[in-house]
């Protein structure tokens, strides 16, 4: 077992790529002995579009670098040795290309990323208008608590002076008195 943190990632790359050709290589197997199955039956257009299927299954492995391009060029031409006496200009003329459908899209999916982004987004619009709900209703809290202790303050204040006067007096009173 690797334990350098590279070569953990180069493993697990690497088995990602071992899948990915053995799927390769089964495809092309599969085509070929396709193509082998129509010259078996002699069927010149079933045997040439299985051909033009398998070559370009080999032409898409030589390009991902499943198999070297001399080894696609090679088995191509052993296919085609094998499929070109079935083959009529006829059967040349009425093969269509397969046309490739793109994937259709479910309704309403689009870039993960995207989908993720604007997701985030939109998680972050409710926590931020939630937090401004929250300061608006501490700031309406703190508001009221100065206004209470302007109150008590001024009530205090009041008390005061009229404690002092009520001295003042009763000082006045003494004095007047004696």
């Amino acid at each position: 077992m690797a334990n350098i943190k590279s070569q953990k990632k180069r493993n697990i790359t690497n088995e990602k790529r071992r899948l990915r050709n053995r799927m390769v290589k089964s495809q092309l197997k599969t085509a070929t002995r396709r193509v082998k199955d129509a010259v078996a039956e002699a069927d010149g257009a079933k045997a040439y579009a299985a051909a033009c299927e398998a070559c370009r299954l080999m032409d898409k492995a030589a390009t991902k670098g499943v198999i070297h391009k001399r080894q696609a060029a090679n088995r191509k031409s052993g296919i085609m040795h094998l499929v070109n006496p079935l083959v009529t200009d006829a059967d040349v003329a009425a093969y269509q290309k397969a046309k490739a459908e793109a994937p259709k899209k479910p309704q309403g999916t689009g870039n993960k990323k995207k989908a993720a982004e604007a997701a985030r987004k939109e998680a972050m619009a409710a926590r931020s208008a939630e937090k401004a709900k929250r300061r608006d209703e501490h700031n309406a809290k703190v508001a009221a608590a100065m206004a209470r202790k302007a109150k008590e303050a001024e009530a205090a204040a009041k008390a005061e002076a009229e404690a002092a006067a009520a001295a003042a007096a009763e000082g006045e009173g003494e004095e007047a008195a004696e």
